[in-house]
């Protein structure tokens, strides 16, 4: 076993680096098993990532170029790396943290690299996904169990799978409801429409845990909510970024919308629930696609809460989490249990 110091790797799922870095960002993405399965798929995969990825670059390379050619998702991600690895300190832990990207650079086998040569001996992997999904978490945590036993076998890896329950994270978005609440007028009528990526209804029919965990991550947050007496809202759970010919979980965005019109009203909060930084989903899909779309159909107002980023409250929030890991791993080292030890998904 390598010894050495804990480390972090902030698991995420990358972006473009430029407009031309797109279709290769497309394929890589296409070309993971745990995101997309299809019978024949190892004779066919490498075809079809790149016939697919031929076919909407252009699209998406569009839609990343009204947001100014890329996505900020890297440098938020590096900015929650560094908050994080301040916090640690400033509780008295040395822990370096390393940005760990899915489809674009840093990849696995980078993050691992730079954190062996901080002198991590031991890696806690942690997801920027709330709620755990094959395609998300499992895929990115895949990606780093492969990396760790490719160059360095003897590291003990540990992994966070999920933290949608965590009431530090419910607080947070409620706040941020609230906030945006604000913004309106006491007497206006105002729907919240909380919002979530959608899956394949496969997926939760071969037993992905996402849609079960983010209707967790609902209640909790309408639990924040009903603490106070201002806040009471009447809501609806939606589901975006549905795509191609398979079924996905509903409902859709726009049939939520439509939903809230029928029931009178015409203001609108849109608060993201699996998203935990601003990225194409958010400044594109959420801004202006679902904005635009509200406002035609003859909303008033459509107002998205503000994204948790780099904010002090969501640093805490992941400090927490790796804190609440290390005294559970000292507790196991205490009763003579492997402290690598953990029950994943």
């Amino acid at each position: 076993m390598i010894r050495g110091r804990t480390g972090i790797a902030l698991l995420n799922m990358g972006s473009p680096a430029s407009p031309g870095d797109v279709r290769r960002f497309l394929r890589q993405l296409f070309l993971d098993i745990e995101m997309f399965h299809f019978r024949g798929e190892r004779l066919v995969r490498p075809l079809f990532a790149a016939l697919i990825s031929r076919l909407r670059a252009d699209r998406v390379r569009r839609r990343y170029g009204v947001l100014g050619g890329t996505s900020p998702l890297l440098q938020l991600t590096q900015e929650q790396a560094a908050g994080l690895e301040a916090a640690l300190l400033e509780r008295g832990y040395s822990v370096p943290v390393e940005v760990c990207m899915r489809y674009s650079h840093p990849f696995s086998t980078e993050a691992v690299g730079r954190l062996r040569a901080r002198g991590a001996g031991e890696i806690i992997g942690l997801p920027l996904y709330p709620q755990y999904s094959h395609s998300t978490s499992g895929s990115s945590l895949l990606a780093l169990r492969q990396a760790v036993q490719g160059l360095c076998p003897g590291l003990s890896l540990q992994e966070i799978t999920h933290w949608h329950d965590d009431p530090h994270y419910h607080a947070a978005l409620g706040r941020r409801i609230l906030a945006c609440r604000e913004t309106f007028a006491p007497e206006e009528g105002v729907g919240l429409l909380l919002v979530a990526h959608s899956v394949p209804e496969r997926f939760v029919r071969r037993g992905d845990p996402y849609v079960e965990q983010v209707e967790n991550t609902v209640a909790g947050i309408l639990d924040v909510l009903g603490r106070e007496t201002s806040a009471r809202l009447p809501w609806l759970l939606a589901y975006q970024s549905q795509v191609g010919p398979i079924r996905w979980v509903g409902p859709t965005v726009e049939q939520a919308l439509e939903a809230m019109l029928g029931d009178g009203l015409r203001n609108v909060i849109v608060a993201p629930v699996s998203f935990v930084s601003d990225h194409l989903e958010t400044l594109y899909d959420i801004d202006l696609l679902h904005r635009r779309q509200a406002i035609e159909m003859g909303f008033e107002r459509f107002e998205r809460t503000e994204s948790l980023n780099g904010s002090d409250d969501f640093v805490a929030l992941l400090a927490g989490l790796v804190i609440n890991r290390f005294e559970e791993s000292l507790s196991r080292t205490e009763r003579n249990e492997d402290p690598r030890t953990d029950v994943t998904l």
